[in-house]
């Protein structure tokens, strides 16, 4: 039976996840890009775990008791829309800002359903700029990708215009289907780069290996076509499907055709709910993120 999209176009919610910290201003530029290319609504968060109203500041000198804010919230969200205002100007003055306190992740979970947030967009640290270690993806993050449903954008690198170059990982699953479905409706105009690593089982034990790993690859070619007919795609999104089919582990064929060919976001399918990231994601699909040179839209689901 033929998967069907439950929506479709572009995001008419974002969320922007910022725990306002130095890495996050590219979150907050690709945030403000998506809004704007879209015409969603931005909905900027800052969770606290817990608040202290004498850690506010004035400059560098600390607020004197006698005279601290009866809403010291108030100040901080007038606070963030300075800070956020140098960063990103005017824009700033469309998007909702808001400061909760509670845990993180479950915060961002609740104003997600509340707002009926279409996407959540979050960033993430890398070990040093120039290291070869996997990504950070931090406590909050990992939290967010076993709880929420909701799709949610990784930003690693500072958006330099919209998204060119969309590839969407699949292993022809029903995630993979799910996934390839949100980033036709997100991204409706660019072409979309879907691309299958698989194996060549006894590689080593044939004669003719080029031979044989061809014959492997036509079989992928008839999976494939029968996975495109399985998912529901309007007859105008076909044409914008290039398919590429390479041998070899899912993780470094992903990481390398990003490298060498300049894609700008991958687009991951993941399983359902689970206690633990494999069970959330799958451990290629893990694997995959914490090698990516780019960006990554997770996408979860569909729901059973």
């Amino acid at each position: 039976m033929a998967a069907s999209i439950l929506d479709t176009g572009a995001p008419r919610r974002i969320l922007l996840a910022t725990d306002l910290s130095a890495r996050g201003d590219r979150a907050l530029e690709r945030a403000v890009e998506l809004s704007q290319e879209s015409g969603a609504e931005l909905v900027i968060l800052h969770v606290y775990e817990e608040f202290d109203e004498s850690s506010l500041t004035y400059g560098s000198r600390a607020l004197p008791s006698w005279s601290r804010p009866t809403n010291a919230v108030n100040v901080m969200k007038q606070r963030i829309r300075h800070a956020l205002r140098a960063d990103v100007g005017d824009a700033i003055e469309k998007a909702k800002v808001l400061v909760e306190e509670g845990h993180p992740a479950e915060v961002i979970e609740n104003v997600a359903a509340a707002r009926q947030v279409d996407l959540v967009v979050t960033g993430i640290a890398r070990e040093g700029p120039f290291s070869s270690r996997p990504v950070v993806l931090g406590k909050t993050v990992e939290q967010l990708l076993r709880k929420s449903a909701l799709p949610i954008l990784v930003v690693l690198n500072r958006p330099r215009g919209p998204y060119q170059h969309v590839v969407v990982a699949t292993d022809f699953s029903r995630p993979s289907a799910h996934a390839l479905q949100m980033a036709l409706r997100f991204f409706s105009e660019q072409k979309l780069f879907l691309l299958h690593a698989f194996d060549v089982p006894y590689e080593t034990q044939v004669e003719d290996a080029a031979r044989h790993a061809a014959q492997v690859r036509e079989g992928h070619m008839e999976e494939l076509s029968a996975f495109l007919e399985s998912v529901f795609l309007p007859p105008q999104d076909r044409h914008r499907l290039v398919p590429i089919l390479e041998p070899g582990q899912p993780r470094q064929i992903v990481r390398e055709y990003a490298q060498m060919h300049g894609a700008d976001l991958v687009v991951l399918g993941t399983q359902g709910r689970g206690a633990l990231m494999e069970a959330l994601i799958g451990s290629a699909a893990k694997s995959i993120l914490a090698s990516l040179p780019c960006d990554a839209l997770i996408v979860r689901g569909p729901p059973k």
